[in-house]
């Protein structure tokens, strides 16, 4: 690194933003970007050349932005605000830095594309927080196979990238927009937001990791009872009351294409209808709505019939607020935590609500054995694989008689 910490050589501007020379060459010339009375550059340098670069090659040409820059209509000094931090380019290739840390380069091109979105070579160059990310995969790939690495990666990503999305749209939205609308032309909006950011970043960084460690704690508790469960069944002990809670999973079919075709309005509305009916059903049979899940809810129930039979009048309801449910119902022992419940009657319930087709209700067949109510029939559809259980499940269509 040339100069003081954090300044940059021109040179290092180019490989740090991943862009040619003659890119760079030609935002000094346009202004955007300028080097200090030293002649280095900083981070934000660094930051405004990768982002003029990708509006560039979308067809937001450079210079249309210096234009916006030089007239004031748009500044891209927010770019040397403390959040915007994203890491750059490092000295390293990617096959240099597998070769460091030990990992076979494949493990790195097999789960590159669902980790980081593009898929990378030996040659291509290495960011500088990917070890933080290949570390951990090289250590859980001698451990598990490719493909479940794979699948966990897009998870992780899909989620955060739902995260980061949300951020946007507050930030350009509400904040950017809401300055906007007080008077404030574009350029000065978004000066005035990027200096309240600075604040909000840091925390809103902590109320990720907050609630990630809270969901971590659920879900990590879900599969500690499921591990003490089996142990306890495997040492011949009955496990659970002689008469143990019903868990129904019922979820809006088609909720995603209609929200994805109409806006979040539409989804907003249906998932308040959908929170009405199920609540006042519910009460009606004494059950107890959970969790709410979007575009579906978990609800408890002491009385597996009265389940089956709350469930039945929501799912027949359902295409009355304009789209069809489905639902999944288990029984059997659960463990409570922080008014949340754990064990395999909760998995199962939501494993065969995802089995079932729309307008149709599927039960285990611990339900059927304890159900009480002679006005339900249950036809048998079969043992159905479920994803994550190593076993078939005998699975029942439930009806009302007649």
């Amino acid at each position: 690194m040339g100069g003081s910490v954090g300044r940059y050589t021109r040179d290092e501007v180019v490989r740090r933003s991943g862009v040619g020379p003659d890119f760079v060459e030609r935002l000094l010339q346009l202004g955007v970007v300028a080097p200090a009375a030293d002649g280095t550059f900083g981070r934000g340098d660094v930051q405004r050349v990768r982002l003029v670069d990708a509006c560039d090659r979308a067809g937001l040409d450079a210079e249309a932005i210096a234009e916006a820059v030089s007239t004031g209509r748009l500044s891209l000094a927010f770019m040397d605000a403390p959040q915007f931090r994203w890491s750059e380019y490092g000295s390293e290739t990617c096959g240099e830095l597998a070769t460091r840390l030990g990992i076979p380069f494949e493990v790195i091109r097999e789960t590159s594309a669902a980790l980081v979105n593009r898929h990378l070579s030996p040659e291509d160059p290495a960011r500088e927080d990917d070890e933080s990310i290949f570390r951990l995969i090289g250590m859980v790939a001698a451990l598990a196979d490719l493909d479940a690495l794979v699948r966990i990666g897009r998870v992780y990503v899909d989620g955060l990238r739902r995260v980061a999305d949300a951020e946007s749209e507050l930030f350009q939205t509400h904040i950017v927009g809401g300055l906007v609308r007080s008077g404030l032309d574009y350029g000065a909006a978004l000066d005035r937001a990027t200096s309240l950011g600075t604040e909000l970043t840091p925390l809103m960084e902590q109320m990720v990791l907050t609630l990630y460690r809270r969901q971590q704690e659920r879900g990590w508790t879900e599969g500690n009872v499921e591990g003490i469960e089996r142990a306890i069944e495997a040492s011949g002990a009955r496990v659970g009351p002689a008469r143990p809670p019903a868990f129904v999973f019922i979820d809006l079919a088609g909720y995603t294409g209609i929200t994805a075709a109409e806006g979040d309005a539409t989804g907003a509305r249906l998932a308040r209808e959908l929170s009405a009916m199920v609540e006042r059903i519910v009460a009606d049979h004494a059950g107890t709505p959970v969790k709410w899940l979007g575009d579906g809810v978990m609800v408890h129930f002491r009385q597996p019939g009265r389940a089956v039979r709350a469930t039945l009048e929501m799912v027949d309801a359902a295409p009355t607020i304009g789209l069809p449910a489905h639902a999944g119902i288990a029984a059997g022992p659960v463990v409570m935590q922080d008014g949340d419940y754990f064990g395999r009657a909760v998995n199962l319930a939501s494993r065969i609500s995802g089995a079932a087709s729309a307008g149709q209700t599927l039960v285990t067949a611990a339900v059927v054995d304890l159900n009480e109510d002679p006005g339900l029939t249950f036809r048998p559809v079969g043992p159905l694989e479920l994803k994550g259980l190593a076993e078939p499940v005998e699975v029942f269509e439930a009806a009302v008689s007649g």
